[in-house]
């Protein structure tokens, strides 16, 4: 190849790096996604370590991981072997891949958006967020694949976008595939801006709340709420699972707008004349290349899935301690230790006193009394005078029952609705 006015030259030795470059990386890509995505398996497979993983944005991102294990290979493939019908098809199965991945992560960020500030059930959307991913992924790719848009590319020697057209091959680039990844890559970034502000706005508000029911409780103890006891919503409690969920979309948005950007220099420049442009093509098969390892590190270190392989192992490591047992003994080894019941017995004795500082006794249902407890004298006046203290008494007793009985069922509605958002995030 002729020298440029810089001095560089590109030659078929830096050719065969970009390729490597690009085909090993995906490689890599390829075998952490299947490390991850047998971890998820294993998971799965096993019911008490199933429920850690029962999230909408963690289904998602499985799905997310296994398109790019596929584009992995494909793009390997592509990599190491550059020209005839077996470029086409990894082309088309690159890009398909690549698309649905794109929406499959940016519907865990509007997913996000959806639960905490709309209100919206995550599970019902769910299936839409499929249905949508594949079906704008195949609506994008089979039109050029159709059109014979894709092959061997001249312009950097690999598998691409065919036409030898510029004005044509943006066209189509841009149209097919570089407008979307810059829409998701933007809305990613807008769900992100939102739902860490809707986050932090929260986190003030309920700050808010507790300095002041507290303040009320220290003046009044009887007639607020202590400010301990005030519960957090769903977004506080879950604020580290959502900012790591929010990862994700985040890895999503970087490599998309680096991949971008190094396809739209390699799209307006008349090949690979210059040291930057060689740069930025090694910089672009890396990122192609090795995007498969970002999304599945991340998988991997998820502390959901984390959490079910622990729970996993120990389940496994119980079972394994019981066969041994039985197979070493015939028959379940009983314990020399001896367990001794403790029996505790505790007296309630009612202490009623009226706001006078008069001691009333305790209920006649609780103590009976007999004939020679009751009192000398005994008079209309007293019992009219008792009465109604007992009967005051009793109202409080049931009322401080009730509101017990309240705020019990108001905890287990706040559990339940905890589980629910979880599920939903």
């Amino acid at each position: 190849m002729p020298m440029t006015d810089d001095g560089f030259v590109f030659t078929d030795a830096d050719n065969a790096v970009s390729l490597n470059l690009w085909a090993y990386s995906s490689f890599i890509g390829v075998g952490c996604c299947a490390i991850a995505l047998i971890c998820i398996g294993a998971v799965i497979a096993h019911s008490d370590s199933r429920k850690h993983l029962d999230r909408v944005s963690f289904r998602l991102v499985a799905w997310a991981l296994l398109a790019n294990m596929i584009f992995g290979v494909a793009n390997g493939c592509a990599g190491m072997a550059p020209s005839g019908m077996r470029c086409t098809i990894a082309v088309w199965v690159v890009l398909l891949t690549l698309h649905l991945s794109t929406f499959l992560l940016f519907s865990v960020a509007l997913n996000l958006q959806l639960v905490l500030v709309h209100g919206v059930n995550g599970q019902k959307m769910e299936k839409w967020y499929y249905i949508c991913s594949i079906s704008l992924a195949l609506a994008l790719t089979i039109p050029p694949l159709a059109a014979k848009q894709y092959g061997y590319d001249a312009l950097t020697d690999a598998c691409w976008y065919a036409n030898s057209d510029s004005h044509e091959r943006l066209k189509w680039q841009i149209s097919t595939q570089i407008f979307w990844s810059v829409a998701c890559a933007f809305g990613e970034l807008v769900t992100f801006i939102t739902v860490l502000v809707h986050m932090l706005r929260h986190q003030v508000m309920h700050g808010h709340v507790r300095s002041r029911s507290m303040s009320t409780g220290t003046r009044s103890r009887s007639a607020s709420v202590d400010g301990q006891t005030v519960p957090k919503p769903p977004v506080n409690v879950y604020r580290g699972v959502i900012m790591r969920i929010a990862l994700y979309p985040f890895a999503s948005l970087v490599i998309n707008s680096i991949t971008v950007a190094c396809d739209l220099y390699a799209s307006v420049s008349d090949g690979i004349t210059t040291e930057i442009a060689y740069r930025v093509l090694l910089l672009n098969d890396f990122c192609y290349g090795g995007r498969s390892i970002v999304y599945a590190l991340l998988a991997i270190t998820d502390p959901a899935l984390v959490r079910a392989l622990k729970s996993l192992w120990r389940a496994a490591l119980s079972k394994t301690d019981a066969s041994s047992n039985d197979s070493s003994t015939g028959a379940p080894k009983t314990t020399n230790m001896t367990q001794t019941q403790i029996t505790v017995h505790i007296e309630l004795n009612e202490i009623r006193q009226l706001d006078d500082g008069t001691t009333i006794p305790s209920s006649p249902t609780l103590k009976p009394m007999g004939s020679d407890d009751m009192p000398a004298v005994t008079s209309k006046d007293m019992d009219s005078e008792y009465d109604p203290a007992m009967a005051r008494l009793e109202g409080m007793r049931r009322a401080q029952i009730e509101r017990a009985m309240d705020m019990r069922q108001e905890a287990q509605e706040r559990k339940q609705e905890r589980r629910d958002f979880k599920r939903q995030i």
